[in-house]
């Protein structure tokens, strides 16, 4: 298959994993224990990624570049940043959460024209930036129509834990290191999965998942679909694409959790929100979005867009 065709597929096949995931998030932390649903999730997904990682047998060197990196994603993406969203979605709607995390992209764009010398902000970029504040200031402003109990502090908890998130994707671009997707993902949710299930164990005594279809199946979702394919391919893509094109998948998703949401949930938004939303998924688009590209294969398996 083409590479070019094949980074297309798999990106899409991201996208849509994840859009859906929010809505499978939501039903999970109705009966799951917070801490107990991530163990189990990361559990079970590390223990594929290291199936995977053996069935390659492909040889891992570890320079202290990589070490970062690995601890960069275990401790902020895999661990807190995951513990920040689950627990803000106790208390937010899951199209809302879908809708914050459209502000990545603006994010990984601060942070890449400090660090990262080829992705420095210009107009269109700033203006993006200034399109999501705006956006993300109108939910705050009806943030508390958006769910039940501590919605503004579930906002604020998802904005954090999208700002931690930002940094290993450049950090692992700073230093231009090759990853091995299925090592690394293995790694990392096994040990944020036993950190959280030790966490479980202190924290929520006397509490269990019920073992019926629908909690199994919603594990399931988020192992599988919502775990080792999205992330399985996000790390794989660092390889073929620019940090401010993968970043450009918190712009899909939002419009299949918005969906799911509002038909399975009854999670309607206020048109201030509407507008909000709209704002941040525009800023999103805009940091990407260039008027004249040309696509180039600079190497096998390189995918890189840039400006004439």
């Amino acid at each position: 298959m083409n590479m070019k065709l094949k980074i297309y597929i798999l990106y899409a096949l991201m996208i849509s994993c994840w859009g859906t995931t929010w809505y499978f998030l939501k039903i999970s932390l109705q009966e799951t224990p917070l801490f107990w649903g991530l163990a189990l999730r990361f559990i079970f997904a590390g223990m594929i990624f290291w199936v995977f990682y053996f069935i390659k047998n492909e040889r891992i060197k570890f320079t202290s570049e990589i070490k970062k990196v690995y601890f960069l994603y275990t401790f902020l993406n895999f661990t807190l940043c995951y513990f920040l969203t689950y627990w803000a979605m106790r208390y937010v709607y899951s199209n809302l959460g879908s809708i914050l995390w459209s502000l990545f992209p603006l994010c990984v764009a601060g942070m890449a024209h400090f660090y990262l010398p080829d992705d420095k902000l210009n107009f269109r970029k700033t203006l993006s930036m200034v399109v999501g504040f705006i956006g993300t200031i109108l939910i705050l402003y009806k943030g508390e129509s958006l769910g039940m109990g501590n919605v503004v502090y579930g906002i604020i908890a998802i904005l954090i834990s999208i700002v931690l998130a930002a940094w290993p994707n450049i950090y692992l671009k700073m230093h231009h290191t090759k990853i091995n997707t299925f090592h690394l993902n293995a790694v990392g949710m096994t040990t944020s999965g036993i950190i959280m299930m030790l966490i479980s164990f202190i924290l929520e005594q006397g509490q269990s998942m019920p073992m019926d279809s629908k909690n199994l199946f919603a594990l399931i979702y988020l192992t599988v679909p919502g775990t080792v394919v999205t992330w399985g391919i996000y790390i794989w893509l660092f390889n073929h694409m620019r940090v401010s094109q993968i970043s450009y998948v918190a712009f899909f998703p939002p419009v299949i959790a918005i969906a799911m949401g509002w038909i399975f949930l009854g999670e309607e938004l206020p048109m201030v929100i509407i507008i909000g939303a709209s704002l941040i998924i525009l800023g999103g688009f805009l940091i990407n979005y260039q008027t004249r590209v040309r696509e180039i294969i600079s190497e096998p398996g390189l995918l890189s867009v840039t400006e004439d």
